[in-house]
């Protein structure tokens, strides 16, 4: 069975396959929403574990830490004996990173569960609808289909994963709230009280040298696009999510450390489809500037690499990407 399926029809196909080795992976340098709807899933699929392709982002990380669950439930291989094989967040191999070829040569059953358009995953099952705003928010509503209740760590991990995808309610849907709501209820926690438990508040000294970066950067205007770009002492992309929330249209920050560089591109919300881009795309596509790996949304990716002198090269490459004949 492969294609593109109803929400009945997945229900139905994993009701039929819950007892297979599963494993669950996702995109490239995951983050909240796709961490939190493997979690999820491993509800529905007993016997099954989480597969990161390289790593998590350190978002996802922390919010794994604060729901108490613990980091070695999330491996780093391949599961060459799994017959089934789901990925949450993503509709293709090549967003997934170093699991690529594995996935193309793998014989396991496969069942791709995303809200994203353009499904690439030409021989697997395929959930993909576009009026959620999340993957969070499809495996909530499967967990509903299946009557399972999420106990209160995978309650809070879905309603932040909800949260981040939605651009912090910025594209929310109605249904957005409404599973907000149920999740909160389940959890026991107020709104603020989630953020709260879930936001990573650097130290005084750390904001404030994001704060002086922030002014350092350069700007550049566009096509009516404003486009920020700089360098951080901390992690990238805090600071390309804090340039998007005060106005920038796109942004590309990068920081070092002895070993690589790594950079990290946010685009405002919706500008993906008006533009035409994927950021997780374009950061894979020039990672090899930096001899490394990128991937990630279409509006959220990141990229890392050991070759720290091929920055200039990459921010160039991006510039071409973003902006071609307009730059």
């Amino acid at each position: 069975m492969s294609g593109c399926v109803k929400l009945e029809e997945l229900v139905e196909f994993l009701r039929r396959n819950a007892d297979k080795r599963a494993m669950i992976t996702f995109h490239s340098i995951g983050d909240m929403d796709c961490v939190s709807s493997a979690f999820g899933i491993t509800k529905i699929l007993k016997n099954s574990s989480i597969r990161a392709p390289d790593f998590v982002s350190s978002n996802a990380r922390f919010a794994v830490q604060q729901a108490g669950i613990e980091m070695p439930e999330i491996g780093d291989g391949f599961d060459d004996n799994a017959e089934l094989i789901v990925l949450v967040d993503v509709n293709n191999f090549e967003d997934c990173g170093r699991f690529e070829k594995k996935l193309k040569g793998s014989s396991a059953q496969m069942v791709v569960i995303d809200h994203h358009a353009s499904p690439e995953a030409g021989k697997a099952l395929v959930f993909n609808d576009e009026s959620y705003n999340s993957t969070a928010s499809i495996v909530y509503e499967l967990l509903k289909s299946f009557g399972i209740l999420p106990d209160q760590s995978t309650s809070e991990m879905l309603a932040m994963g909800i949260y981040s995808d939605s651009a912090e309610f910025r594209n929310a849907t109605a249904k957005s709230f409404i599973q907000i709501g149920e999740l909160l209820k389940i959890s026991g926690l107020g709104f603020q009280q989630l953020l709260e438990k879930f936001s990573k508040i650097a130290p005084a000294e750390a904001r404030e040298r994001t704060v002086d970066e922030l002014f350092d950067s350069e700007t550049m205007i566009v096509g009516n696009r404003l486009f920020v770009r700089g360098t951080t002492s901390v992690h990238a992309a805090i600071a390309a999510d804090d340039a998007i929330k005060i106005g920038a249209d796109i942004a590309l920050f990068c920081s070092e450390s002895e070993s690589e560089i790594s950079f990290s591109a946010r685009c405002r919300p919706t500008l993906d489809t008006e533009m035409n881009i994927h950021l997780g795309r374009i950061m894979r596509s020039i990672s090899s500037t930096i001899e490394g790996t990128g991937g990630g949304h279409p509006c959220a990716a990141g990229a890392y690499g050991p070759k720290k002198e091929g920055r200039d090269a990459f921010i160039k490459a991006f510039q071409d990407k973003i902006f071609g004949e307009h730059k």
